[in-house]
């Protein structure tokens, strides 16, 4: 302890003995800087701190730049708001209100500088209007305050005015009126001139066609005008206010029907009109006006002459500011004179104001002017009017001019598509289909597209008909009636996608579906039907899926897909699930011949048979009578066609007939279901069809008498069995000779197809090969000469055609019966000149022979007649 105390005392002496200068340089220069910046700086800026106001809130700093608004510093009020909104202030208590200041700044500057402008040049303002809508329409996203409202309504509905959005503002500006203190009368002067519009009118409506609600409305707004017109103090400002709010008053007691009353406020605004301290070009836009309202009171007094006289003032200047009073005197010089009904000088006048585009009689008058020109046969001329007026309307819900009420123009539009849509012209089908096209907005799309649906539809049916009656004056080819009916399946189907809450929606996918399948456009035909199904629709699914099996066998072959399989599975389907169905016999017909497609044929065979004997339907039924003429056709098919059914009569006659009896059943019923057919629809457009089968299973059926003929062992057999081959083929000659009248008949009037002619040609030459063929049991020679005469027919009938060699050498077969060799070897002689006259190629359902082939086989044959000639005259009679 001693020690340490030494120790410290030995310290402090040293210290002491240390000099004034070594002590600065031990402690540094540092700290008295320090000293001197907390002195210099620091103590004053402790003091401001505590003496200074505190920083302001948001809230604060927005209601300042509110009083700065108020006060009329309007630009201080922007950059104090546009500096808050740039650091991207979010307050609660501020809200919209920021929003609101920019707004109503940039409203006062477009304001300000619209009063600026020249006459014409006040579209410079629009953007800064639209800026001040936008900030506005953003401040109402927010809150904001209670007592900003009635201005923020005010501003933004005069925005919307200038702007044109005539809708909107109505809107806001009547809820405008009811809050504001102030700007009452501009509000209700806007009001008014919107109001102007009968669109916009019928809109702030509950009852938008209703003329007492209409009535009702203009009498409001008058007295209002009144009465914010009485408030008003004099001014120059006044002065304008007043001559406005009185043109107003006019004009809406004129659409009102108030002609008297109108016209006494025209008189009161031409007394007015001398005392206005204006600018020559506002004076000279207000006369304009006016002396546009005196011809439309006029013109609805019917005071046409009157009026024209009116609006020479006008019409005269035909340049400068003063386009746009021109062109609605143009547009009501056409009024008149339509109303006169000196349709010509009317389309004359309506022309000029139809060709400006950004004119507000633009649309009126391209739409009058397109019914004029209709109405005088100039339809190309209308369509071109009237798509143009079409073409101006962007959208019914904000659609504004006062010259034309839109159910006007709807009028206008439906009587055009009425007298092109109900036509009987291809030309104004095409029109009809274009207009509608068009009409959207101005029409609803689903009803756009009922209308082109309807029109393609005539018009396809119109193509068919010329097609099939071949009436057109241009050639109309198959692909084109196609063509046609895929257009109007396309048209339905458009119509479908747009009607889908529609009662009629499941028709229009089956329209749709059944057009395209006329176009021969299966895949979509299917598609329809399958949304068709897919809509539950009440009744018609038999049908519907008959059809499907239809166009499943339309479509087989187009693809891969086993669409046989599908349709038999289909049918068989109807038929179980809807057994009391009316349609459900269609499917049992269209069953049978879907089996028959695949190879089916006594299933085929059997499903009709059931339908004609097991169901309820009688013969005057179509099913039945087209099961009837199949059955008698597939059996007639079966027997003829099968190789296996019937062997040749040579190897034939070598067995047994009776060993298989069932060969000749076949062909017996098929007799007894054509016979039952042709007898029973004597009408029916198959029954040319059906008799030349019949007629040939007929002289078929012969053929088993004939081979039974060849083993009768007693002449009374022989003759009973004669007796049954003259039986049967002297019904088949009857057959024929009926159906040869019937298809004279249709080639007289020239309605023979390829097939016809097919049956016409066998009417001529099987009953002569028939009484060929019965020269074998005739002694007398009477049923050869009968074949000479029927083949002489046939002849002088196809005198062109190659198949009449045919005929000249069965009659020199017939001569050689007779032993007539001389005259048979003439016919072939006859038969040669012939030959050499037709020209090559053959036709390929004329004979199986070639003409050098036939030159061969009438040589051959001249040289056995030269030898049978010269063994008979070696011999003798």
């Amino acid at each position: 302890m001693a020690d340490q105390n030494t120790s410290e005392k030995s310290a402090a002496q040293q210290t002491e003995n240390v000099p004034e200068g070594d002590v600065r340089s031990s402690f540094g220069v540092f700290p008295l800087v320090m000293m001197a910046i907390i002195i210099g700086i620091g103590i004053p800026s402790a003091i401001w701190l505590v003496i200074r106001e505190p920083e302001m809130t948001p809230f604060e700093k927005t209601v300042q730049a509110l009083e700065y608004l108020d006060q009329g510093r309007t630009r201080t009020a922007y950059l104090a708001a546009i500096e808050m909104l740039y650091h991207q202030v979010d307050d609660p208590e501020v809200g919209g209100a920021l929003e609101y200041v920019v707004g109503v700044a940039y409203f006062r500057k477009a304001e300000r500088v619209s009063e600026e402008a020249n006459p014409g040049y006040e579209g410079i303002v629009e953007p800064i209007y639209q800026q001040a809508r936008t900030f506005l329409e953003q401040a109402n996203r927010k809150s904001l305050m209670t007592e900003l409202i009635p201005d923020w309504r005010y501003t933004l509905g005069s925005c919307y005015y200038k702007l044109g959005q005539i809708y909107n503002a109505r809107e806001m500006l009547e809820a405008a009126y009811d809050t504001a203190t102030e700007n009452r009368d501009e509000i209700v002067l806007m009001l008014a001139q919107c109001y102007l519009d009968p669109n916009v009118l019928k809109s702030s409506l509950v009852h938008p066609d209703s003329i007492v609600e209409m009535h009702e409305k203009r009498t409001r707004i008058i007295e209002n005008l009144k009465r914010e017109y009485v408030s008003r103090e004099s001014g120059d400002d006044d002065e304008e206010y007043r001559y406005r709010s009185l043109l107003c008053i006019a004009e809406l007691q004129r659409q009102d029907g108030d002609l008297q009353s109108a016209k006494n406020t025209v008189s009161q605004l031409i007394r007015m009109y001398d005392g206005l301290n204006l600018s020559v070009e506002r004076r000279r836009e207000l006369s304009d006006t006016l002396t546009i309202l005196k011809s439309r009171i006029l013109i609805d007094s019917g005071k046409t002459e009157e009026a024209r006289e009116v609006l020479v003032s006008i019409v005269d200047l035909n340049s400068g500011l003063e386009q746009k009073s021109v062109l609605q005197g143009y547009y009501l010089y056409g009024l008149s004179y339509e109303a006169d009904g000196r349709l010509d000088l009317a389309l004359e006048n309506f022309e000029k104001p139809a060709a400006v585009s950004d004119s507000s009689v633009s649309f009126p008058a391209n739409l009058y002017a397109g019914d004029i020109a209709r109405k005088r046969g100039s339809h190309e001329e209308a369509l071109n009017y009237l798509s143009k007026a079409l073409a101006a309307v962007e959208s019914t819900d904000s659609f504004a001019n006062e010259w034309v009420d839109l159910n006007d123009a709807r009028k206008i539009i439906q009587e055009a598509w009425d007298e092109w849509g109900n036509s009987d012209s291809y030309e104004q089908f095409r029109f009809s289909i274009d207009l509608a096209q068009r009409m959207v907005p101005l029409f609803p799309l689903s009803y756009s597209n009922e209308l082109t649906a309807l029109a393609s539809q005539k018009r396809a049916r119109l193509i068919q008909n010329q097609y099939d009656n071949g009436t057109s004056s241009e050639q109309i080819t198959l692909q084109d009636v196609r063509e046609h009916w895929k257009r109007a399946g396309y048209a339905y189907a458009r119509l479908a996608n747009s009607s889908r809450a529609s009662a009629n929606y499941s028709q229009i996918l089956w329209d749709a579906s059944q057009f395209y399948r006329n176009g021969n456009d299966f895949p979509n035909a299917l598609n329809m039907l399958d949304r068709f199904i897919a809509s539950n629709p009440r009744a018609g699914l038999p049908a519907a899926y008959t059809f499907k099996a239809q166009l499943l066998l339309d479509l087989d072959g187009y693809d891969e897909e086993p669409r046989l399989e599908q349709a038999i599975e289909i049918l068989e389907h109807t038929i179980r699930d809807f057994p009391k169905d009316q349609l459900v016999y269609g499917a049992q017909l269209m069953l049978g011949r879907t089996y028959l497609e695949v190879g089916l044929t006594d299933e085929a065979i059997a499903t009709w048979r059931e339908l004609l004997l097991n169901s309820p339907l009688t013969p005057e039924a179509e099913e039945w009578q087209q099961a009837l003429f199949l059955m008698g056709r597939t059996l007639f098919h079966t027997t003829e066609t099968r190789p296996q059914t019937f062997i040749d009569l040579e190897a034939e006659a070598t067995t047994d007939p009776t060993v298989n009896p069932a060969r000749y059943e076949v062909v017996d019923e098929a007799i007894f279901w054509l016979d039952e057919f042709v007898r029973r629809i004597p009408d029916h457009p198959r029954v040319h069809e059906a008799r030349w089968l019949l007629a040939k299973g007929l002289r078929f059926r012969a053929r088993r008498p004939e081979v039974q003929l060849k083993n009768a062992e007693t002449e009374n057999m022989k003759n009973e069995l004669k007796d049954e081959i003259y039986l049967y083929l002297d019904r088949s000659l009857k057959e024929y000779s009926i159906l040869s009248e019937q298809l004279q008949v249709l080639e007289q009037r020239d309605q023979l197809d390829a097939i016809s002619r097919q049956f016409l040609r066998d009417a001529y030459f099987e009953p002569a090969h028939i009484q060929f063929d019965l020269g074998q049991f005739d002694s007398t020679g009477d049923a050869y000469r009968k074949a000479i005469d029927l083949y002489s027919n046939a002849a002088f009938y196809f005198t062109t055609n190659p198949i009449v060699l045919v005929a000249y050498y069965r009659i020199a077969e017939c001569y050689r019966h007779l032993n007539a060799y001389g005259e048979g070897r003439r016919q072939l002689e006859q038969a040669k000149v012939i030959l050499n006259q037709i020209p090559e190629p053959f036709p390929q359902d004329a004979t199986n022979f070639t003409k050098q082939e036939w030159d061969q086989l009438l040589e051959q044959s001249i040289r056995l007649y030269d030898l049978s000639l010269q063994n008979r005259n070696l011999t003798g009679p």
